[in-house]
Formats: structure tokens, C-alpha cells, sequence
């Protein structure tokens, strides 16, 4: 009896019928292994066709260590060719297998994981951990610019691989011991800046983190056989040390960008970039310049008080020798009166409370410095005067907004140019572009952090203590002796002889020896 008779002859019963359809049900057969050939060498490991993948090669591979079950398309790592369905391609697949075989066999022993990727895989992996930690918070993961530039060295490290495809297990652990060569080459070929020691050492440092932190982690690889990753520090011997202003620098600085900032006015100059005068008329003896901005306009009126408002705070950064991440986001409810002093010192110096989020420590700090004018000035002009407002915010808009970066540097560029202390770069259009180029005239790299060091080196010279200096500034004295004090011994003969009981009885007879530049004859 067929089974279409006997449920025909089956009324009513729907269990009886289910239990039949059961019974006579065909068993699901596997469909996807055709031509089982097992490899010698082990019973847990064959290849076959499957038909439900194009009757690709495939290996199966039972891990007993991890007890768990693979297949892999079988693949020819030199042509990228699939094996074909012919009695040659069979030999040519059994081949591929036993080599896969073995060397997923080895990663199961040295307890690696049989799962892989490639390196453009790992690159992305990585990325996407390091922008987990982005945080605005200090120490608390990295910050926005710093993941950037991991992003950078990543590129440059896809670069140098050329094969996003290469499976990471496969590259060779002397890989990246050409990178620096390679570095510097392509950087020339590039147009840009041949790299310092320190950039290699960083770039190589971010690449073995990737591997480590990946590719170790998830047991693609061990430490044993990731790629070696070397590099060679720089010598500790000499330690750079941040461009500070001397005080000529400074006073030149001061004094154009009190006219150009706050009055609008750049210098006219003599071929000597000497500042002229008017030699007659009812402006003489006047120094001569001309309006470089007006105030026509809503965005004009803006840009001056912008200018106004970057002269105050590099006297602010000058005068306190804050950072210039802590400077951008001081607020009015920061700033507290010094109850310490009588009352005519607190038209002068006042508090700066920096808490925590705002520094590069991440602990909270209290300053004290000679800022009060500075601030008053700020006053009379600023739209945003509220305890939670920043400080320097942008004031072509109706609601506050802080400074972009493009505004602080720009702005610092212009002051170097009005001083006389770099020249705007060779070909460079100013309005246009991504921003104003300049060429500093002494060579030295002279930021808005070089106003901090000048501070400090400023009030160590003016017999500050050091431990007072560095309180006041958030730092550490070993880091001020190693970065920011330029110790001129020649200038502390005063300081040095502080605290003895007698002064040094002068010599008698001539010092010009002295002066004399020879080498004594030992014979």
C-alpha cells in the first residue's frame, strides 16, 4: 500500500496521519559533500566538492583540541584560482588541502585559533577599539586628535603592506623591518616632511600594538609568531627642550600686536623693517600705519573683537603660563578673587580654578596671576558674560560658541608676521586654502605653547622659586628643568651667592687670562 492509499483510506485521525508522514518522511542527505577523499595523513580531515557552493574544493577539518568543526574554500594563495571539477583539479585540491591541513593543524597546537583574518580586517578591528576609548575626559581613554593620528599611522601602515588581502598569519615576521626605509621614501616621494626618529618609533609602536592587542588577543597569532616589530628610540642624551621667546621677541610681539590687535592697525615698515614715522605735518613724529580692519559690517565688527580678544589672551597665557587646551575653555564662573592679599593687590591678581576636565593631568588645580585688567578688558566687549560662559567664544553669533582651532591659529600666525618674526610663506593666498602658512624667520617652532614656557623661564630668570613656579602652573619640577628652564649661569651670579656670610673678596691683579682662548702645554 502506497502512502497516499493509506492516508486516503484514513478519515478524522489528523494524529495518525502525522505519525505516517513521519514514518515515510525521506532522511535529508548530505547534500553538500561530494567526492569524500580523506587526506592520509589524518581520519578528521578530508576534501570534497560541495554543490551548493558551485562544487567548490573544500576542506573539513575536526579541531579535537577545541572540539569544534571547519571548512574552507580551497583556494591557490599564488593565482587565486578555485581547483576545477576535473580529475586533475581533484589532485590539484588534494594538494591545497594538505598544506591548509597542516597549517591550520600547526595553529591548533601552538593554540592559535583556526579562525583568521586579513590584515585590511585587522586594521578595521583595531580602529574601531581605539575609537571605543575616544573620551573628553582626561585619562580616561584618548582624545579625538590623538585617535586621528592613530588613524594616520594605520594608513601609512596599509601603505607599506600594499595587500589588504593577506591573511595575517602569513606575513613574514621580518615584514617590518624596512619600514623606516620605506617611511622616509615615500614621504619624499609624497612632497612631505621626512619623518623624525620619534615618528618612526611612534608609527612602529602603533603597528605592534595592533597586532598585539588584535590579533594575539583573539589568537590569530601568538607572540611567537607575530611580525618582530623593532625600532630604535632616540638618544635620551638630548632632551628637546620647547621654543621659548626671548625677551626682545617678546617685547617686539607685545607691541605690534597691541596696535594690530586691538587697534586694527598693521606697521608700515622701512626697507629695514624699521617702523616709520611721519617726519612732518600734524602727525609728526606719529609712527605711520594703516586700517587693516573696519568696522562696516556685523562680521567686521566681529573680526576686530575676535583680534581684541586673542591679544588678551596670549598677555593671559603670558602672564599665568596656562595651557592652551585649559585657556580654550575657561569660563567666567573660573575666575575667583585672591582673599589672601589687601585689597589693592586684588585690582591685579586674581584666582584661575581649573578643574580636572579642563587640564592635561587631570587633577583640578588653583592658579594665581596679574590677569584682572586682561579680563576687564574681555568685558567690555563680550556678548557672553554669564558664570557658565567660555571666555573667548565667537561673537558673530547669537548664542556662545567657542573659538575653533583655525582662529587661534591663524590669528598667532598674523602676530608672528606683525612682529617681524616670520614671513608669510611663498605662494601662499591668504583667505583661501586650509589655512595661513608662514616661514619663522629664526628657525625656532613657535606655538601658543611657547608663551607658557616663556612664563616659566621668565619667572625662574626673576628668582621664583621652582616649587612655586611649578604649583602654579600645573607641572612637575623635574619636567621644568627638563623642558622649559633655559639656566643661564652667567645671569645668576646675584642668586647664587644669596645666603653666604661674606661676599667673595675680588682678586688681585689682571684677569685677562681669562679671556684667553689656548690649550695648556702639558709637555
Amino acid at each position: 500500500m502506497t502512502f497516499s492509499e493509506t492516508t486516503s483510506n484514513i478519515s478524522g485521525d489528523n494524529n495518525y496521519i502525522q505519525d505516517l508522514k513521519k514514518k515515510y518522511k525521506k532522511k535529508p542527505t548530505n547534500s553538500f559533500v561530494v567526492d569524500k577523499t580523506p587526506i592520509s595523513f589524518d581520519k578528521n580531515a578530508y576534501i570534497h566538492r560541495n554543490p551548493q557552493n558551485d562544487n567548490k574544493w573544500c576542506l573539513y577539518f575536526y579541531d579535537r583540541n577545541a572540539d569544534k568543526r571547519y571548512r574552507r574554500t580551497l583556494i591557490d594563495p599564488q593565482t587565486g584560482r578555485h581547483p576545477l571539477n576535473t580529475i586533475k583539479g581533484k589532485e590539484e585540491a588534494l594538494q591545497l588541502g594538505m598544506m591548509l591541513f597542516v597549517e591550520l593543524k600547526g595553529k591548533s597546537d601552538r593554540g592559535e585559533s583556526i579562525s583568521t583574518c586579513n590584515f585590511g580586517e585587522l586594521c578595521k578591528m583595531f580602529l574601531r577599539k581605539e575609537a571605543a576609548r575616544v573620551s573628553d575626559i582626561p585619562h580616561r581613554g584618548i582624545t579625538k586628535r590623538r585617535y586621528g593620528l592613530i588613524k594616520s599611522q594605520v594608513k601609512w601602515a596599509r601603505d607599506f603592506m600594499n595587500n589588504d588581502k593577506v591573511m595575517v598569519h602569513r606575513i613574514p615576521r621580518t615584514k617590518f623591518d624596512s619600514y623606516e626605509i620605506w617611511r622616509k621614501e615615500k614621504a619624499r616621494e609624497y612632497g612631505k616632511r621626512t619623518p623624525t626618529a620619534q615618528t618612526i618609533v611612534s608609527e612602529l609602536s602603533t603597528i605592534g600594538r595592533m597586532f598585539k592587542e588584535v590579533a594575539v588577543r583573539r589568537g590569530f597569532l601568538t607572540l611567537a609568531t607575530m611580525p618582530e616589530i623593532r625600532w630604535k628610540r632616540p638618544s635620551r642624551r638630548r632632551i628637546e627642550r620647547r621654543d621659548d621667546l626671548t625677551e626682545k621677541e617678546w617685547l617686539e610681539m607685545e607691541k605690534s600686536a597691541r596696535l594690530y590687535f586691538i587697534k586694527g592697525r598693521t606697521r608700515i615698515l622701512d626697507e629695514n623693517y624699521r617702523m616709520e614715522k611721519y617726519d612732518k605735518g600734524k602727525n609728526k613724529g606719529l609712527w605711520k600705519t594703516k586700517s587693516v580692519v573696519t568696522r562696516n559690517s556685523a562680521r567686521g565688527r566681529s573680526n576686530l573683537d575676535h583680534r581684541n580678544m586673542f591679544y588678551w589672551a596670549v598677555r593671559i597665557a603670558m602672564d599665568s603660563g596656562m595651557r592652551i587646551g585649559s585657556l580654550k575653555k575657561l569660563k567666567w564662573k573660573h575666575i575667583d578673587e585672591n582673599a589672601a592679599i589687601p585689597e589693592a593687590r586684588k585690582k591685579v591678581w586674581c584666582c584661575i580654578d581649573v578643574p580636572p576636565e579642563n587640564t592635561k593631568t587631570g587633577i583640578a588645580y588653583r592658579c594665581t596671576a596679574p590677569v584682572v585688567k586682561h579680563l576687564n578688558e574681555i568685558r567690555k566687549f563680550t556678548k557672553f558674560k554669564r558664570p557658565n560662559d567660555f571666555i573667548f567664544t565667537n561673537q558673530y553669533f547669537e548664542q556662545p560658541k567657542q573659538w575653533s582651532t583655525r582662529i587661534w591659529e591663524d590669528y598667532l600666525k598674523e602676530m608672528l608676521v606683525e612682529a617681524r618674526l616670520a614671513n608669510w610663506s611663498e605662494g601662499m593666498t591668504r583667505g583661501k586654502g586650509n589655512g595661513l602658512k608662514i616661514d619663522i624667520t629664526s628657525g625656532k617652532n613657535i606655538t601658543f605653547y611657547s608663551f607658557r614656557h616663556t612664563h616659566i623661564t621668565f619667572r625662574l630668570q626673576a628668582g621664583t622659586p621652582l616649587p612655586v613656579v611649578a604649583a602654579n602652573t600645573n607641572t612637575s619640577m623635574k619636567y621644568i628643568e627638563e623642558h622649559y628652564y633655559h639656566y643661564r649661569s652667567d645671569e645668576n651670579v646675584d642668586k647664587l651667592e644669596m645666603g653666604r656670610e661674606k661676599r667673595i673678596k675680588p682678586t688681585i691683579g689682571s684677569t685677562d687670562w681669562i679671556n684667553q682662548v689656548e690649550v695648556a702645554d702639558y709637555g
